[in-house]
């Protein structure tokens, strides 16, 4: 496998190409076909994958669920061989193009190849053994996020989802046959120690949380729901039961993807220019220098080091009084901050913090329920939620004052405020509903288990991951909030050291546990639950880092190149305008007009 850009595409750097400069007519012919392929490959792709769908906001398969069938996936990877052949010509011809047209006349061009590597990607996961045919989490995570997404989405009217919902729990029973019927090989044990748990999430919330949904209401759309909810739950307990006695468990230690699959999600899914194995020295170098930078900082402002640091950031935790109001006072002074320093455009996009509903609220700990979820990014939206779970009247003492206790306020401002709920997901989902880049404008909306698109990952996570340095950068942390920011950057290196070692199949899942917990500092149960993500997704865990790296490398090359004319605020403004696309690419895009 090749690594790297198109042949003949300008690096980094800006170096020097052997293709001359495309006259606008050839442009416009070839975007014009580029833009019909992109279509037709969402259109089949929201067809596919029609709860990510709902998330996105592309309607018309809001009542549907994937087809998890061995019919299913043989008929959706012809359906993407069908594609790719098809468009050949067209993206060689884009390929010719697009790294010498300027952005955003590019758009197509590159949007092309987005969703040519994308469909790459999937028939690689719908045919290996870890994904579609391996994983059973997957498969749980569609059927119950199907009505999560239903009920988190409120933009339709209530009764219209009560209906989609019902259509979707009628359609549990045949959805998880499909599923055990293509779950025919060996599947890791920690996959379905894993499903295990979401199979208790769905049941609560089916027989816990659809009443609560519903209200009492006794209208026809909830009257079907309730009609349909035994089935679902049952299909739900059947399934469960079959991980325990049918499925076939593999015992082993080891769930790696292989090189040529890392090497794949990494040139075609991040579009890097180097393969794993070629970063792994230098991203050990910096893990050890990041490690001794970390003791270096703590060390000069406590005595203790890093414990200390962190006991000191344990113990400034949230009251009852200060609760949600907390979230709101630490988004607003995110907002001032960024607007006097100029930093990127605050878009119009309101946000509030309120307490997680009661019908999702005792199933969320068993499931992949994010706090912050993209907004549904293909229909306007006006306000947006960050859902937070209660600390109030409505649980009991003991929970509330765990809960208190357990959000500290560097949790609330690092993570809650900053990189989800403002500068970071949430301005840059905004900035990527108005890209011109269709595949950007979607690429990272949240799913079920995962983002819509591998190739959204490096920007939305790197941006999220950068827009915390920034913040830092502008004087927004504390001492032991920017040791605590190092501490992260530890994380997101020993992230994708763990992400190739164990796709590589050098290391087992206990030795990832290990080297979580022996250099990371992380407890035993999160050393676990991370290798584990690690296992599940191959190449995901890299994207953190690669992102955030790319970003800060893009932004001195770019200072470097423009001199005195160089805007921090032009600089975040261009690169959010591309929408969720791979940061090199964004790199080559921004740097296609400079001189060699």
């Amino acid at each position: 496998m090749t690594a790297g850009p198109p042949r003949g595409a300008r690096n980094g750097a800006g170096g020097a190409s052997d293709v001359p400069d495309p006259g606008v007519a050839d442009v416009v012919i070839v975007s014009s076909v580029a833009r019909g392929a992109v279509d037709e490959f969402l259109g089949a792709y929201w067809r596919r994958h029609p709860v990510t769908a709902t998330f996105a906001g592309a309607t018309g398969h809001d009542g549907e669920l994937p087809d998890w069938s061995p019919a299913g996936q043989e008929r959706a990877v012809g359906e993407i061989a069908d594609a790719r052949a098809a468009n050949v010509a067209p993206l060689l011809d884009a390929r010719r193009l697009w790294p010498h047209t300027p952005w955003p006349a590019s758009a197509p061009l590159v949007d092309l190849e987005l969703a040519d590597a994308a469909l790459e990607i999937e028939a690689a996961e719908r045919l290996g053994t870890l994904m579609h045919r391996g994983n059973p989490s997957l498969a749980v995570g569609e059927a119950v996020f199907g009505i999560v997404s239903l009920m988190q989405r409120d933009a339709a009217p209530i009764e219209e989802r009560w209906a989609l919902a019902a259509t979707r729990l009628a359609a549990f029973e045949a959805y998880f046959a499909g599923a055990r019927a293509t779950l025919t090989g060996r599947v890791p044990e920690a996959f379905v120690e894993r499903a295990h748990r979401e199979l208790e999430g769905a049941t609560i919330l089916l027989r816990d949380g659809l009443p609560l949904w519903l209200d009492e209401r006794t209208t026809k759309g909830a009257e079907a729901v309730r009609a349909a909810a035994p089935g679902a739950i049952a299909s739900v307990a059947a399934f469960a039961d079959w991980l325990k006695d049918g499925v076939r468990v593999d015992n082993g230690n080891r769930a790696a993807a292989g090189d040529d699959r890392l090497a794949q999600l990494y040139v075609r899914g991040h579009w890097s220019p180097r393969l794993p194995t070629d970063w792994l020295v230098e991203v050990r170098e910096r893990f050890a220098e990041a490690r001794s930078r970390l003791a270096t900082m703590a060390g000069a402002i406590a005595p203790g080091g890093w414990a200390e640091v962190q006991a000191r950031l344990a113990a400034d935790h949230l009251t009852g009084d200060s609760y949600l109001g907390a979230f709101e006072r630490c988004w607003n002074d995110c907002r001032e901050l960024c607007e006097r320093e100029q930093v990127v455009d605050w878009p119009e996009a309101p946000l509030r913090f309120v307490s997680q509903p009661s019908w999702t609220r005792e199933a969320a700990p068993y499931l992949y329920y994010l706090p912050y979820r993209s907004p549904a990014l293909l229909t306007p939206w006006r306000e947006h939620v960050h859902e937070i779970a209660p600390a109030d009247a409505s649980v009991t003492e003991a929970t509330r004052e765990a809960r208190l206790r357990s959000m500290t306020v560097s949790q609330v401002k690092l993570n809650h405020v900053v990189h989800h709920a403002s500068i970071g997901h949430h301005v840059q989902n905004w900035h990527a509903a108005r890209s011109p880049s269709r595949v950007g404008q979607v690429a990272a909306v949240d799913g079920a288990s995962r983002i819509a698109l591998f190739a959204g990952g490096s920007l939305a996570e790197g941006w999220a991951c950068y827009a915390t340095d920034l913040m830092d950068e502008l004087g927004f942390c504390t001492p032991e909030e920017r040791v605590a920011e190092q501490h992260t950057r530890v994380r997101l290196l020993a992230r994708m050291i763990a992400d190739i070692e164990l796709h590589r199949g050098s290391w087992t899942l206990a030795q990832g546990v290990r080297f979580y917990g022996e250099q990371v500092g992380m407890s035993p149960e999160m050393a676990r639950g991370e290798t584990v993500k690690n296992l599940m997704f191959p190449g995901t865990a890299s994207m953190y880092w690669l992102g955030l790296d790319g970003l800060h490398a893009l932004r001195v090359s770019q200072a470097r190149s423009l001199g005195a004319s160089f805007s921090r605020h032009d600089f975040h403004q261009q690169v959010l305008a591309h929408g969720a696309i791979p940061v090199p690419m964004i790199a080559q895009l921004m740097s296609a007009g400079a001189p060699p």
